[in-house]
């Protein structure tokens, strides 16, 4: 199974194509927040059916949950949030504990618009970083990809447009 984790488009959608083209055949789409409006174009531009969408610190409609516990084959389970709740400008050590105490395996999050991935204590950690406005040092846009089969762990990596 292969899923594409963004986050922070901030109501541009602009390399959603590219991503999509790279990744060829999707099973689920999920977005961390501050998505800003775009939920039926995110759905319509990727014809992804399965798509989960939590509300960042810049979603104001009230349609997307503030987090969410995705289940994921293989008995994988996925805690998805913005992070802005979590204090993640000052590290993962909240939202991690959070994930923890829900039984999570993958914690995956946004806000920082930095990519980065780690695993602590069988805890996975994901910010796929900005798909519209990176802030690392090179600037380049990112998204992240997990990809699931029964037979191995989890393998989470990002990826640059």
């Amino acid at each position: 199974m292969k899923i594409v984790v963004i986050s922070d488009t901030h109501g541009n959608l602009s390399r959603l194509s590219e991503v999509m083209s790279k990744e060829g055949s999707v099973d689920m789409l999920l977005h961390c927040g501050d998505i800003c409006g775009d939920e039926e174009l995110l759905r319509q531009r990727t014809g992804v059916t399965a798509v989960q969408i939590v509300a960042g610190n810049m979603d104001f409609n009230g349609y997307s949950p503030n987090y969410r516990l995705v289940d994921l084959p293989y008995k994988h389970l996925a805690f998805m949030t913005h992070g802005h709740r979590y204090g993640v400008n000052y590290g993962t050590e909240m939202l991690e504990d959070e994930a923890n105490s829900v039984a999570a395996d993958i914690a995956l999050y946004g806000h920082t618009h930095i990519p980065e991935i780690h695993k602590k204590n069988g805890l996975w950690v994901m910010n796929p970083g900005s798909l519209s406005y990176p802030r690392q040092r090179d600037r380049r846009c990112s998204y992240g990809v997990i990809e699931l089969d029964e037979a191995k762990e989890p393998q989470l990596k990002i990826m640059y447009i």
